[in-house]
């Protein structure tokens, strides 16, 4: 009995001590928040009220003339906390209600969604369960529809009255001019992730600093903002202004669809370039799905004759009127046969080996004088920037690839290959940054697209042309070049493609092959052209490629160079229209006497006839005209002994005259006025030498 007693005694006092030592711990636990009371005071708060980021908003991308080309829109949520809104002081709630609910029902862009009682029975039941925050609408709205929406009933109280929430909810890029540069304006995803193009380059100066505002959580796990609407700390993003001209683009665009459809083509890319600042006004791919005037490195083909050509006249190795031996169109170095496409031009001209884009006589002559020392012709290559990125500002451009006499792929094919635009690699915006120093007299910039970055109309950085050749090229050299380019326009592979043209335009066209892994070259091609106009003062210079074209020809003249010619008429067009002043009704056309250099007999009978003054005729043969407001002045024309004269501008009867008394044959082209000779005046030429002019 007595053990009995002792086990159940002992049972009480563990019961006991379980429960002093459960109220121990409760007493401990008191004290503990009591001398914490200010941490969980602040763990509630947190429960509660937390930051929330925003997202600042996405800087614009701007044309020269502050276009804007690529913009970010916000859209915003409604939604609204029946708590504020107290319904027993609104006696006309419930239809105010019905009216806001029958409004977003028409607002739904899928009329079979439309539910003219949703809102009204969402707003209903949250009133029932002390809902504080109920989304009116599904979809986002843009700004605009946001303005509509806040004069709708209860909603035009605001948010202290009638409950009104508007939150921020994303914003999306937008292009106002829709695809136009779309490739190099680039893509972004969810505006904040780019991918490519000038978003991507200068997404640091587009993005911003994003930023916080309070908000309080609500039943149903949403938030409503604590401060007023918009009161954030985020920064937005700074606008980039770039060097294009979107009526430049849109002409440039419009020609290059229209090459790549008409000749089936595979895709097409331009550059359109201002020749004096090196800014790039338009620059366009065809289809929009990649850039490949900066990213796509090919083999230029015959283009790259220009850079072979000024080499060789740099160096006074040849000059355009000696005579290259091109035989029957077939050359051999080593095993690797260089023809000229089955055409055999025999005994030519360097001019029209270049105007005939001859693979023979270039290859051959530029192997001739520098089979010896490659590094010399390499030197100059390097010169002409063919070594290094052209641009610097768009992200995406590999490094040229030129295969180097300590490589193990030089033989003694490499270097006539180059000659002609094979054996490297280089992007279609190094080939325009070249045509375009030739244009700008030798002075090589580097092609810019951004030209600065701005905070409304703060200027935060501004860009400058970048010289990287003061003077690649002697004037001489410059004006050789010129000469063949032009022939190639005149008379040569290109010339199709500019008859009736008004003006000169300098230019090479290029057809070459491409390549296929483990097929090596194949019968598919790129046509290309690079020129520049005016040739006497150049305004814009371009280069265009054209991928795959099937469509009966491949030729660079016929597929390339019309789209250089109908950007160039349609930018004559638009010079026409904003410089041309009117002609008043009662104005009298200028009579002004043309010729730069004439016959004497000529010129007394015809300003005779005309009744036109001229000063004393000094005694000479020939004579040079300058006039002012009173008369003609005449004076002698000094003709050097056994050196070409220049007959630019004389009639075509004065130049003959001229030239064959000095002992030359006469080839004329057209007829009228000389517009361009073969020879370059001061040049000595071979007894018995022709001379072509090129007359309109």
């Amino acid at each position: 009995m007595k053990q009995v007693s002792d086990h159940i005694l002992r049972r009480v006092y563990i019961l006991f001590g379980l429960f002093v030592l459960f109220g121990a711990i409760i007493l401990l636990r008191i004290f503990a928040l009591q001398v914490n009371v200010g941490y969980w005071t602040e763990k509630e708060i947190e429960e509660q009220v937390f930051f929330k980021k925003v997202l600042a908003d996405r800087g614009n991308i701007l044309s020269e003339d502050g276009t804007i080309m690529a913009t970010s829109l916000p859209f915003y949520k409604i939604a609204l906390d029946p708590s504020i809104l107290d319904t027993t002081k609104y006696p006309g709630y419930s239809d105010s209600l019905y009216k806001l609910s029958l409004n977003f029902a028409l607002l739904e862009e899928n009329e079979e969604e439309r539910d003219s009682l949703r809102v009204y029975r969402k707003v209903m039941k949250a009133i029932a369960e002390r809902d504080r925050h109920v989304y009116l609408h599904r979809q986002k709205l843009n700004f605009h529809q946001l303005e509509v929406v806040k004069e709708w009933p209860l909603l035009s109280l605001g948010r202290l009255k009638g409950g009104l929430v508007v939150e921020k909810f994303s914003r999306e890029r937008f292009y106002p001019l829709g695809d136009l540069a779309r490739i190099t304006l680039g893509k972004i995803i969810r505006d904040t992730v780019p991918i490519r193009g000038i978003e991507y380059s200068f997404h640091n100066e587009l993005r911003g600093e994003d930023g916080y505002i309070l908000a309080q959580k609500v039943v149903g796990g949403s938030y409503i903002p604590v401060n007023q609407f918009g009161e954030d700390a985020s920064t937005d993003g700074y606008d980039v202004v770039t060097t294009l001209d979107v009526d430049l683009q849109d002409i440039v665009e419009n020609a290059l669809e229209k090459a790549v459809v008409r000749n089936y083509a595979k895709f097409g890319t331009a550059i359109l370039m201002e020749v004096e600042t090196g800014k790039i006004k338009a620059i366009a791919n065809y289809p929009e799905t990649y850039n490949h005037a900066i990213a796509t490195q090919i083999e230029p083909g015959s283009t790259f004759k220009t850079a072979s050509a000024a080499a060789l006249f740099e160096d006074k190795l040849v000059s355009p009127t000696d005579i290259i031996a091109t035989g029957n169109g077939s050359i051999l170095y080593d095993d690797k046969e260089v023809t000229d496409n089955g055409k055999a031009w025999g005994n030519i001209t360097f001019e029209k080996v270049f105007a005939h884009s001859s693979n023979v006589g270039v290859s051959k002559t530029l192997n001739e004088m520098y089979e010896k020392e490659p590094e010399k012709y390499l030197a100059h290559l390097r010169r002409f920037g063919f070594f290094d990125r052209a641009n610097v500002q768009l992200s995406g451009e590999p490094l040229p690839r030129i295969i180097m006499p300590e490589d193990k792929d030089w033989t003694i094919a490499t270097l006539p290959s180059l000659s002609y635009g094979y054996s490297l690699l280089v992007t279609p915006i190094q080939m325009a940054s070249f045509y375009n120093a030739i244009a700008n007299d030798g002075k090589l910039i580097r092609p810019w697209i951004i030209k600065g970055v701005a905070d409304n109309s703060r200027v935060v950085k501004e860009y400058r042309p970048e010289v990287l050749e003061e003077k690649m090229l002697s004037d001489e050299t410059i004006e050789q070049l010129k000469q063949v380019m032009k022939a190639v326009t005149d008379y040569g592979t290109a010339a199709s493609a500019f008859k009736g043209f008004e003006g000169e335009v300098a230019g090479k066209t290029g057809t070459a092959r491409k390549t296929e892994i483990g097929k090596g070259y194949v019968r598919k091609y790129r046509a290309s052209f690079g020129g520049f106009y005016p040739v006497d003062t150049p305004r814009y210079s371009m280069y265009i490629m054209i991928d795959e074209p099937d469509g009966g020809t491949s030729s660079g003249g016929k597929v390339a160079a019309p789209v250089f010619r109908e950007v160039m008429d349609e930018i004559l067009k638009m010079d026409v229209k904003l410089t041309q002043p009117p002609k008043r009704k009662d104005q009298k056309p200028h009579r002004k006497p043309a010729p730069k250099a004439v016959f004497a007999q000529t010129a007394r009978e015809v300003y005779g006839k005309l009744n036109v003054a001229t000063s004393s005729s000094p005694n000479s043969e020939w004579y040079t005209t300058t006039s002012n407001k009173h008369q003609v002045n005449l004076d002698v024309m000094s003709i050097e002994e056994g050196k070409v004269p220049n007959v630019k501008g004389m009639t075509t009867r004065d130049a003959l005259i001229l030239l064959e008394k000095l002992g030359l044959r006469v080839e004329l082209k057209g007829n009228g006025r000389v517009r361009t000779q073969s020879l370059l005046p001061g040049h000595r030429p071979k007894e018995g030498a022709s001379i072509t002019l090129y007359c309109s």
